[in-house]
């Protein structure tokens, strides 16, 4: 994600990551060692009951949703994702056409 952000942020990309974890101290503790280990620069939230999660239908984490400026989804992806594979790249793409039907 922080490839993805460094190459389409001047371009309006916001990440925005959402974690299920987090219910005890050492849950939380483990989710911001995570994002500093990561070295995660974009806001985290988190959705412990899974209201969220479920009201966005996303699968299994991690997932990945693209939603363009006029709020409307325009991609989904659940499973990880590398760089240098199909499914990165179809990442990828519907990000630039997000960004490019935003104007």
């Amino acid at each position: 994600m922080l490839e993805l952000e460094r190459r389409f942020g001047a371009r309006g990309l916001r990440v925005i990551g959402v974690t299920k974890d987090g219910e005890d101290d050492e849950e939380r503790k483990h989710v911001a060692d995570t994002a500093k280990e990561e070295k995660m620069t974009y806001p985290s939230f988190l959705d412990l009951d899974g209201s969220w999660t479920k009201s966005s239908k996303l699968g299994f984490p991690p997932s990945f949703l693209v939603v363009g400026k006029n709020g409307r989804l325009v991609y989904r992806h659940a499973g990880k994702l590398l760089q240098g594979t199909a499914e990165y790249d179809q990442l990828a793409a519907a990000i630039d056409k997000a960004l490019a039907a935003s104007g």
